[in-house]
């Protein structure tokens, strides 16, 4: 159970590593800061879940 729990939290500050490289890459081009927080949710949202799809592949998370 602690094991699986420890790949959540590694997933999770994947996704947020993700999102704050997104937002930095906006901000670098000349976004505005609505679209560096845009671009870094959507990030943010796609990389987790593609992370927890592939999770549940190998099957480390799920039933």
């Amino acid at each position: 159970m602690q094991l699986r729990l420890m790949y959540v939290i590694i997933a999770v500050l994947t996704a947020l590593v993700a999102a704050l490289a997104g937002s930095v890459v906006t901000v670098v081009e000349g976004g505005r800061p609505t679209a560096a927080f845009k671009t870094g949710a959507l990030t943010f949202a796609g990389s987790l879940t593609l992370l927890i799809v592939v999770m549940g592949a190998l099957g480390v998370v799920g039933s």
